[in-house]
């Protein structure tokens, strides 16, 4: 989970980097007996001319206001990028939903992040009768690799690191916008996620972790923008700055190496709107 300029971001960006595997998993469907439960869930259309969305899992469950099922999807399955999702009903990113739904502490008093995303996705399986399955396609894409001599950004400090008790070590995007970053207590993975989107016009293609650092660190990213234009009213310094994969290699020690790669995407098969609570 990532806090940008120090709030919560309730969606977690996961692009799912497999290379070598074929078909991917089964055919949904549902989750097994040992998937904890909500114990009591409600899921309405919200008519309201004026979206407010939010979504957020609770101590006790999950709560969403203004959500389309496209967005509950990115957090009960982890994909955000709308690329790697297809299929669907015509509605599936225009109807907006209200979902509350709460599960017995007692029962459960310490469900993972993985569990969570478990339990919604049971329930959106059974409210709006969901079928998907996933399948590995290949994508172009470029990996962060680590140079000779070593990367150039620290670690975080324990005492830096935001932590919660449902999603672990929070990654704060300090600052994050076309040509800079800034950002702390993130692994190298959700920079790759957060560079390939802040950077999708310099670069065409999707950034991915190869560089097997697994600790959390502080990252300070500043590249020229190619698709800047004097609208933009550039100050001379960011004028002077170099290209997206100078600044990588000059800055922090890393390479955007071009590869093909099996991304997992998710494809809809079919959805309903939802039954009645």
């Amino acid at each position: 989970m990532r806090l940008g300029n120090y709030k919560l971001v309730v969606c977690a960006v996961i692009t799912a980097l497999s290379v070598g595997y074929g078909s991917l998993l089964a055919q949904t469907s549902h989750l097994g007996e040992d998937t904890p439960r909500f114990e009591v869930a409600s899921v309405r259309q919200n008519l309201n001319p004026n979206p407010a969305w939010r979504m957020e899992f609770t101590p006790d469950g999950v709560t969403a206001k203004d959500v389309t099922l496209l967005w509950a999807l990115h957090e009960a399955y982890g994909i955000s990028d709308d690329d790697l999702w297809s299929g669907g009903p015509a509605w599936l990113d225009k109807a907006r939903f209200d979902i509350e739904a709460k599960y017995d502490v007692s029962q459960y008093p310490d469900l993972s992040p993985k569990q969570r995303r478990a339990m919604l996705q049971e329930l959106l399986i059974d409210r709006f009768k969901l079928v998907v399955h996933h399948q590995a396609k290949q994508f172009p894409l470029y990996a962060l690799v680590v140079l000779k001599g070593g990367p150039r950004f620290e670690i975080t400090k324990a005492e830096d690191l935001r932590k919660n008790p449902m999603y672990g070590v929070m990654c704060m995007v300090k600052s994050g916008k076309r040509g800079a970053i800034a950002m702390q207590g993130c692994t190298v993975k959700q920079f790759a996620d957060d560079l390939g989107g802040y950077a999708r016009n310099d670069l065409g293609r999707r950034v991915v972790d190869q560089t097997g650092l697994s600790e959390h660190y502080n990252f300070v990213l500043h590249w020229a923008r190619t698709d800047a234009t004097p609208t933009d009213n550039l100050n001379a310094t960011e004028q002077n700055w170099p290209l997206v994969f100078t600044a990588v290699k000059e800055q922090l020690g890393l390479e955007l190496k071009p590869i093909k790669g099996l991304l997992d995407t998710i494809i809809i098969d079919h959805a309903e709107m939802p039954s009645a609570n």
